[in-house]
């Protein structure tokens, strides 16, 4: 069975950012700038790169398409 390349990731209000679980680690906090894949669902995955403005947002494609995360919400990623 193949194992799935997807990590949860969530915000951390205590930390003021986004962290990705790695198993038993402790978490990855992702800073600005930085590109993940976000699984969308169905086969889809978007190519993003993560930014703060007011808030947390990623921005994607040639056009650079800006999109705001949702602090209550968990997603699955990959580095």
């Amino acid at each position: 069975m193949k194992k799935s390349l997807w990590k949860s990731m969530y915000f951390d209000e205590t930390l003021d950012c986004w962290i990705v679980n790695w198993g038993d680690q402790k978490g990855y906090k992702l800073r600005c700038g930085e590109w993940f894949e976000l699984n969308l669902g169905y086969g889809k995955v978007l190519s993003c790169r993560l930014e703060l403005g007011r808030d947390w947002y990623i921005i994607t494609g040639s056009h650079e398409v800006r999109f705001y995360l949702k602090q209550n919400e968990t997603y699955e990623v990959d580095l």
